[in-house]
Protein backbone atom coordinates (compact mmCIF):
# COMPACT_ATOMS: atom_id res chain seq x y z
CA UNK A 1 0.00 0.00 0.00
CA UNK A 2 1.35 3.44 -0.91
CA UNK A 3 1.74 6.15 1.82
CA UNK A 4 -1.41 8.12 2.54
CA UNK A 5 -3.73 5.46 1.18
CA UNK A 6 -6.11 3.41 3.29
CA UNK A 7 -6.83 -0.28 2.64
CA UNK A 8 -10.43 0.28 3.77
CA UNK A 9 -11.52 2.18 0.65
CA UNK A 10 -11.84 0.61 -2.79
CA UNK A 11 -9.75 1.85 -5.69
CA UNK A 12 -10.89 1.58 -9.28
CA UNK A 13 -9.74 -1.39 -11.28
CA UNK A 14 -10.29 -2.13 -14.96
CA UNK A 15 -10.69 -5.68 -16.22
CA UNK A 16 -7.91 -6.14 -18.76
CA UNK A 17 -8.50 -9.76 -19.65
CA UNK A 18 -10.71 -12.74 -18.73
CA UNK A 19 -9.30 -16.20 -19.41
CA UNK A 20 -11.36 -19.41 -18.86
CA UNK A 21 -9.33 -21.94 -16.87
CA UNK A 22 -11.79 -24.72 -16.12
CA UNK A 23 -15.53 -25.02 -15.67
CA UNK A 24 -16.74 -22.02 -13.62
CA UNK A 25 -13.14 -20.89 -13.01
CA UNK A 26 -11.87 -17.76 -14.77
CA UNK A 27 -8.61 -15.84 -14.44
CA UNK A 28 -9.20 -12.09 -14.22
CA UNK A 29 -6.33 -9.70 -14.94
CA UNK A 30 -7.24 -6.31 -13.45
CA UNK A 31 -5.34 -3.06 -13.99
CA UNK A 32 -5.10 -0.67 -11.02
CA UNK A 33 -3.24 2.61 -11.61
CA UNK A 34 -2.77 4.07 -8.09
CA UNK A 35 -0.17 1.57 -6.87
CA UNK A 36 -2.29 0.72 -3.82
CA UNK A 37 -1.73 -3.01 -4.32
CA UNK A 38 1.94 -2.93 -5.30
CA UNK A 39 3.07 -4.15 -1.88
CA UNK A 40 0.90 -7.27 -2.05
CA UNK A 41 2.70 -10.40 -0.83
CA UNK A 42 2.12 -14.06 -1.74
CA UNK A 43 -0.76 -15.45 0.31
CA UNK A 44 -2.58 -12.16 0.88
CA UNK A 45 -6.06 -11.40 -0.44
CA UNK A 46 -8.11 -8.45 -1.68
CA UNK A 47 -11.76 -7.50 -1.49
CA UNK A 48 -13.30 -7.37 -4.97
CA UNK A 49 -16.31 -5.08 -5.38
CA UNK A 50 -18.79 -5.42 -8.23
CA UNK A 51 -20.78 -2.15 -8.46
CA UNK A 52 -24.42 -2.57 -7.52
CA UNK A 53 -23.93 -6.11 -6.28
CA UNK A 54 -21.44 -6.30 -3.41
CA UNK A 55 -17.95 -7.53 -2.63
CA UNK A 56 -16.15 -10.72 -1.73
CA UNK A 57 -12.61 -11.73 -0.71
CA UNK A 58 -10.37 -13.27 -3.36
CA UNK A 59 -6.82 -14.53 -2.86
CA UNK A 60 -4.21 -12.95 -5.09
CA UNK A 61 -2.75 -15.52 -7.46
CA UNK A 62 0.00 -13.45 -9.10
CA UNK A 63 3.48 -13.23 -7.61
CA UNK A 64 4.12 -10.01 -9.50
CA UNK A 65 1.81 -7.15 -8.51
CA UNK A 66 2.42 -3.65 -9.83
CA UNK A 67 -0.11 -1.94 -12.07
CA UNK A 68 -2.11 -5.13 -12.50
CA UNK A 69 -3.23 -8.00 -10.32
CA UNK A 70 -4.49 -11.46 -11.22
CA UNK A 71 -7.37 -13.17 -9.44
CA UNK A 72 -8.61 -16.72 -9.99
CA UNK A 73 -12.37 -16.64 -9.44
CA UNK A 74 -14.79 -19.53 -9.14
CA UNK A 75 -18.47 -18.86 -9.81
CA UNK A 76 -19.94 -19.63 -6.41
CA UNK A 77 -22.24 -16.83 -5.27
CA UNK A 78 -24.01 -13.60 -6.11
CA UNK A 79 -20.88 -11.45 -6.46
CA UNK A 80 -18.86 -13.90 -8.49
CA UNK A 81 -21.84 -14.68 -10.76
CA UNK A 82 -22.17 -10.95 -11.46
CA UNK A 83 -18.43 -10.73 -12.15
CA UNK A 84 -18.72 -13.55 -14.71
CA UNK A 85 -21.25 -11.43 -16.60
CA UNK A 86 -18.78 -8.56 -16.95
CA UNK A 87 -16.51 -7.91 -19.92
CA UNK A 88 -13.00 -6.67 -20.62
CA UNK A 89 -12.88 -2.93 -20.06
CA UNK A 90 -15.51 -2.96 -17.28
CA UNK A 91 -14.69 -1.40 -13.91
CA UNK A 92 -14.59 -3.05 -10.49
CA UNK A 93 -13.42 -1.95 -7.07
CA UNK A 94 -10.46 -3.36 -5.14
CA UNK A 95 -9.41 -2.82 -1.55
CA UNK A 96 -6.53 -4.27 0.37
CA UNK A 97 -4.28 -6.17 0.36
CA UNK A 98 -5.22 -7.82 3.63
CA UNK A 99 -3.83 -10.41 5.97
CA UNK A 100 -0.48 -12.03 6.61
CA UNK A 101 0.91 -13.86 3.60
CA UNK A 102 3.51 -16.60 3.36
CA UNK A 103 6.80 -15.55 5.04
CA UNK A 104 8.88 -15.47 1.87
CA UNK A 105 11.81 -13.76 3.60
CA UNK A 106 11.95 -16.56 6.18
CA UNK A 107 11.89 -19.11 3.34
CA UNK A 108 15.00 -17.66 1.70
CA UNK A 109 18.07 -19.85 1.70
CA UNK A 110 15.94 -22.95 2.30
CA UNK A 111 14.34 -25.66 0.20
CA UNK A 112 10.72 -24.70 -0.45
CA UNK A 113 7.90 -27.21 -0.90
CA UNK A 114 4.58 -25.85 -2.21
CA UNK A 115 1.48 -28.01 -1.76
CA UNK A 116 -1.81 -27.13 -3.46
CA UNK A 117 -5.16 -28.89 -3.48
CA UNK A 118 -7.93 -27.89 -5.88
CA UNK A 119 -8.56 -24.14 -6.01
CA UNK A 120 -5.80 -23.74 -3.41
CA UNK A 121 -3.41 -23.70 -6.36
CA UNK A 122 -4.37 -20.04 -6.91
CA UNK A 123 -2.65 -18.62 -3.79
CA UNK A 124 0.21 -21.10 -4.21
CA UNK A 125 0.75 -19.75 -7.73
CA UNK A 126 1.74 -16.42 -6.18
CA UNK A 127 4.36 -18.31 -4.13
CA UNK A 128 5.96 -20.16 -7.03
CA UNK A 129 5.97 -17.08 -9.25
CA UNK A 130 7.69 -15.09 -6.51
CA UNK A 131 10.19 -17.89 -5.86
CA UNK A 132 11.03 -18.27 -9.56
CA UNK A 133 11.42 -14.51 -9.95
CA UNK A 134 13.91 -14.63 -7.06
CA UNK A 135 15.30 -18.05 -7.85
CA UNK A 136 18.75 -17.37 -6.43
CA UNK A 137 17.24 -16.79 -2.96
CA UNK A 138 15.93 -20.35 -2.56
CA UNK A 139 17.21 -23.90 -2.50
CA UNK A 140 15.30 -26.72 -4.18
CA UNK A 141 11.78 -25.87 -5.26
CA UNK A 142 9.12 -28.60 -5.16
CA UNK A 143 5.56 -27.99 -6.35
CA UNK A 144 2.84 -30.55 -5.58
CA UNK A 145 -0.66 -30.09 -7.01
CA UNK A 146 -3.61 -32.43 -6.57
CA UNK A 147 -7.22 -32.24 -7.72
CA UNK A 148 -10.36 -34.34 -7.89
CA UNK A 149 -10.73 -34.69 -11.68
CA UNK A 150 -8.21 -34.22 -14.48
CA UNK A 151 -10.39 -31.62 -16.17
CA UNK A 152 -10.25 -29.48 -12.99
CA UNK A 153 -6.62 -28.52 -13.54
CA UNK A 154 -6.01 -24.78 -13.41
CA UNK A 155 -3.17 -22.87 -15.10
CA UNK A 156 -2.83 -25.75 -17.55
CA UNK A 157 -0.79 -23.78 -20.06
CA UNK A 158 1.52 -22.43 -17.35
CA UNK A 159 2.15 -25.92 -16.02
CA UNK A 160 3.07 -27.02 -19.52
CA UNK A 161 6.03 -24.63 -19.38
CA UNK A 162 6.85 -25.21 -15.72
CA UNK A 163 7.30 -28.91 -16.44
CA UNK A 164 10.06 -28.02 -18.89
CA UNK A 165 12.08 -26.11 -16.31
CA UNK A 166 14.99 -27.82 -14.59
CA UNK A 167 15.03 -25.61 -11.51
CA UNK A 168 11.70 -26.75 -10.03
CA UNK A 169 10.31 -30.24 -9.42
CA UNK A 170 6.64 -30.59 -10.41
CA UNK A 171 4.26 -33.32 -9.23
CA UNK A 172 0.63 -33.33 -10.40
CA UNK A 173 -2.08 -35.89 -9.66
CA UNK A 174 -5.84 -36.33 -9.95
CA UNK A 175 -8.09 -38.77 -8.13
CA UNK A 176 -10.12 -39.48 -11.26
CA UNK A 177 -9.25 -39.42 -14.94
CA UNK A 178 -12.24 -38.00 -16.79
CA UNK A 179 -10.83 -36.78 -20.08
CA UNK A 180 -7.74 -35.88 -22.08
CA UNK A 181 -5.42 -33.18 -20.75
CA UNK A 182 -4.80 -30.65 -23.49
CA UNK A 183 -2.20 -29.27 -23.78
CA UNK A 184 -0.61 -32.53 -22.58
CA UNK A 185 0.32 -32.44 -18.90
CA UNK A 186 2.30 -35.15 -17.13
CA UNK A 187 -0.13 -36.27 -14.42
CA UNK A 188 -0.51 -39.22 -12.10
CA UNK A 189 -3.52 -40.99 -10.68
CA UNK A 190 -3.59 -40.36 -6.97
CA UNK A 191 -3.75 -37.77 -4.21
CA UNK A 192 -1.57 -35.00 -2.83
CA UNK A 193 -0.35 -37.31 -0.07
CA UNK A 194 0.82 -39.84 -2.66
CA UNK A 195 2.90 -37.13 -4.31
CA UNK A 196 4.35 -35.98 -1.00
CA UNK A 197 5.67 -39.46 -0.39
CA UNK A 198 7.31 -39.52 -3.83
CA UNK A 199 8.97 -36.11 -3.71
CA UNK A 200 12.46 -35.50 -2.37
CA UNK A 201 11.83 -33.44 0.76
CA UNK A 202 14.51 -32.64 3.32
CA UNK A 203 13.63 -32.41 7.00
CA UNK A 204 14.58 -28.71 7.14
CA UNK A 205 12.40 -27.73 4.15
CA UNK A 206 9.90 -24.92 4.45
CA UNK A 207 6.39 -25.84 3.30
CA UNK A 208 3.55 -23.65 2.00
CA UNK A 209 0.14 -25.37 1.89
CA UNK A 210 -3.24 -24.25 0.56
CA UNK A 211 -6.30 -26.31 -0.25
CA UNK A 212 -9.51 -27.67 1.26
CA UNK A 213 -9.15 -27.74 5.06
CA UNK A 214 -10.11 -31.44 5.05
CA UNK A 215 -6.81 -32.03 3.21
CA UNK A 216 -4.61 -30.44 5.85
CA UNK A 217 -4.61 -33.22 8.45
CA UNK A 218 -3.40 -35.78 5.92
CA UNK A 219 -0.76 -33.47 4.46
CA UNK A 220 0.55 -32.69 7.95
CA UNK A 221 0.70 -36.41 8.81
CA UNK A 222 2.87 -37.14 5.76
CA UNK A 223 5.12 -34.14 6.41
CA UNK A 224 5.66 -35.43 9.94
CA UNK A 225 6.57 -38.82 8.46
CA UNK A 226 9.23 -36.92 6.49
CA UNK A 227 10.45 -35.31 9.73
CA UNK A 228 9.62 -31.76 8.64
CA UNK A 229 9.64 -29.37 11.61
CA UNK A 230 6.15 -28.12 12.49
CA UNK A 231 7.44 -24.55 12.69
CA UNK A 232 8.38 -24.76 9.00
CA UNK A 233 4.89 -25.79 7.86
CA UNK A 234 2.70 -22.84 6.87
CA UNK A 235 -0.97 -23.26 6.00
CA UNK A 236 -3.42 -20.81 4.46
CA UNK A 237 -6.91 -20.55 5.95
CA UNK A 238 -8.02 -18.31 3.08
CA UNK A 239 -11.42 -19.99 2.81
CA UNK A 240 -12.45 -18.45 6.13
CA UNK A 241 -12.11 -14.86 4.91
CA UNK A 242 -15.04 -12.47 4.54
CA UNK A 243 -14.90 -8.71 5.30
CA UNK A 244 -11.11 -8.43 5.58
CA UNK A 245 -11.03 -6.01 8.52
CA UNK A 246 -12.17 -8.10 11.50
CA UNK A 247 -15.66 -6.63 11.77
CA UNK A 248 -18.02 -9.36 10.56
CA UNK A 249 -16.61 -12.13 12.78
CA UNK A 250 -16.87 -14.71 9.99
CA UNK A 251 -13.17 -15.60 10.19
CA UNK A 252 -12.92 -15.71 14.00
CA UNK A 253 -11.58 -19.13 14.90
CA UNK A 254 -9.19 -20.22 17.58
CA UNK A 255 -9.48 -16.85 19.31
CA UNK A 256 -8.14 -14.93 16.32
CA UNK A 257 -9.45 -12.91 13.42
CA UNK A 258 -7.81 -14.74 10.55
CA UNK A 259 -8.10 -11.76 8.22
CA UNK A 260 -5.63 -9.98 10.52
CA UNK A 261 -3.55 -12.72 12.15
CA UNK A 262 -3.70 -14.88 9.01
CA UNK A 263 -4.78 -16.22 6.62
CA UNK A 264 -1.34 -17.87 6.67
CA UNK A 265 -0.27 -19.50 9.94
CA UNK A 266 2.63 -21.65 11.05
CA UNK A 267 1.32 -25.05 12.11
CA UNK A 268 2.05 -24.63 15.88
CA UNK A 269 -0.29 -21.61 15.94
CA UNK A 270 -3.34 -23.54 14.77
CA UNK A 271 -2.69 -27.27 15.20
CA UNK A 272 -5.13 -27.49 18.12
CA UNK A 273 -7.89 -25.50 16.39
CA UNK A 274 -10.50 -27.99 15.06
CA UNK A 275 -11.98 -25.48 12.60
CA UNK A 276 -8.58 -25.05 10.99
CA UNK A 277 -7.24 -28.60 10.72
CA UNK A 278 -10.18 -30.95 11.14
CA UNK A 279 -13.40 -29.88 9.51
CA UNK A 280 -16.05 -31.34 7.26
CA UNK A 281 -17.59 -30.07 4.05
CA UNK A 282 -20.25 -28.09 5.91
CA UNK A 283 -17.59 -25.82 7.39
CA UNK A 284 -16.56 -24.70 3.91
CA UNK A 285 -19.85 -22.94 3.21
CA UNK A 286 -19.78 -19.16 3.05
CA UNK A 287 -16.03 -18.76 2.53
CA UNK A 288 -14.38 -17.17 -0.47
CA UNK A 289 -16.90 -16.71 -3.25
Amino acid sequence: MIPGKTPYLSVKGTIRSIVPMAQDNYLFDITERTGSLSGCRPGQFVELWVPGVGECPISVCSGRVSESIQLMVRRAGRVTSALFNMSEGDSVGLRGPYGQGFPMDAFKGRDLVMVAGGLGVAPIRSVWQYALDHREDFGRLVLIYGMRHTNDILFRQEFKFLLRRRDIDIFIAAEEVVGPALPPIAMQLGRVTDLLRQAEISSDSCVAVCGPPVMYKYVIDVLKERNVDEQNIHLSLERHMKCGIGKCGHCFIGGKFNCKAGPVFALPEIKHVPEAIECDAASLQGGLE
